[in-house]
């Protein structure tokens, strides 16, 4: 018995040893490349290989791109269980997303950690959309490709758009209406996502308009998003566009601007309503008096309006002449536009200094606490998609 106990320790060492030979030839073979920030090796990753390294995906590093490699890349669409949370995240069971809290009543220091944490990333997507020309449109129920009823946060009852045989695919890909619908919910908390009663989908070709926003033309205290399913697979471009849209839900629901239905629908109406509104009128009606979009306008568009609708739809002139005065050149269309994009920035940038007009603008929101805390809300969600 004792002979055959040394027997096989002295095999247990002698595969011991074969281990370290083996770990040392492999550390010898493998080479880290900063391009694509992930570690590679002469030979393709076996089925143990990719089971070893799951083993290791929570142990994230804010500072290292690439954390998954292809193969790996962390599924942005999918539904993410209390499982999938960091340590630093806390899960939101309705929405069924991670999100990291900051309440800026109670711990104000924590909307300042968050302007540490968060704004690296997305002051990159902010830098990747400028980059790119963006485009608005108004909507039309000819571009819709289907459009859903919401209900306890779920996408019901499927209107289908009239499409060519070309559209058919994306109007029966549920999946993918799925899974852009929990995007939207991830990233807009719940309570604020009361206005919209349905979420549609169109397309105009790739590389055109992303999403856009319109009155419930059945119920107009409601309204509807539309994205085009051909252009949403960007994250980046579509996280600061479904911020913009929201804002405009934000700043025109019925708590801030009464929908005008006859002003609306009705050409002749329309100058008739808006040369008696009192406050600035929106289009969709006249604003409330202590409405953000109103607020918003007799601080920075009272002296320039006028001027502005001089220029028509020469809104780069009308840009170039104030350029300093807009986060972007788009945001020189309206103030409705011009209130959506600063907001966007109020959300997407740290807090600036305010050395310009445009910065001013941003700083806007900062007097409204309820809006302050929402930043954080939207910016922990947001974080807790691009963090990965």
């Amino acid at each position: 018995m004792k002979h055959k106990k040394w027997f096989w320790l002295l095999a247990l060492l002698v595969v011991l040893g074969g281990l370290l030979v083996a770990c040392g030839d492999l550390e010898e073979d493998e080479y880290y490349d900063e391009d694509e920030a992930a570690y590679y090796e002469d030979e393709e990753f076996s089925s143990e290989d990719e089971e070893f390294f799951s083993e290791d995906e929570e142990a994230y590093d804010e500072d290292e791109e690439g954390f998954y490699s292809e193969d790996e890349e962390w599924d942005k669409w999918e539904v993410m269980t209390a499982e999938d949370c960091y340590d630093d995240e806390y899960y939101d069971e309705e929405d069924q997303t991670c999100y990291l809290l900051y309440d800026c009543d109670e711990d104000p220091d924590s909307c300042e950690e968050l302007d540490d944490e968060f704004y690296t990333l997305a002051g990159e997507l902010i830098d990747i959309f400028l980059s790119e020309d963006y485009e608005w449109v108004e909507g039309s129920p000819d571009e819709v490709i289907i459009r859903y009823a919401i209900r306890n946060n779920e996408l019901i009852d499927p209107e289908l758009g009239a499409v060519t045989d070309e559209l058919v695919e994306y109007q029966n890909d549920s999946q993918t209406h799925e899974q852009l619908w929990v995007y939207f919910a991830n990233l807009i908390p719940a309570d604020e996502r009361r206005f919209i009663s349905h979420f549609g989908f169109f397309t105009d070709g790739q590389g055109e308009v992303l999403a856009y926003v319109e009155p419930n033309i059945d119920n107009p205290n409601q309204w509807v998003m539309y994205v085009d399913i051909q252009d949403a697979q960007d994250t980046e471009e579509l996280t600061y566009t479904l911020i913009h849209e929201y804002a405009h839900i934000l700043s025109l629901n019925s708590t801030q601007v009464p929908f005008d239905a006859e002003a609306y629908y009705d050409e002749n109406l329309y100058e008739e309503a808006e040369s008696s509104c009192p406050t600035y009128f929106t289009g969709e009606g006249c604003s409330r008096p202590n409405s953000y979009i109103n607020a918003f306008f007799e601080t920075f568009w009272a002296d320039i309006y006028e001027e502005s609708l001089e220029y028509g739809d020469d809104v780069e002139s009308f840009y170039e002449e104030y350029e300093d005065q807009f986060v972007t050149d788009y945001a020189a269309t309206n103030p409705a536009e011009d209130i959506a994009e600063s907001f966007t920035f109020f959300v997407m940038q740290s807090k600036p200094e305010g050395d310009t007009i445009a910065e001013e603008k941003i700083l806007f929101f900062y007097d409204y606490p309820e809006l302050l805390q929402l930043r954080a809300e939207i910016a922990g969600r947001a974080y807790a998609r691009l963090r990965r």
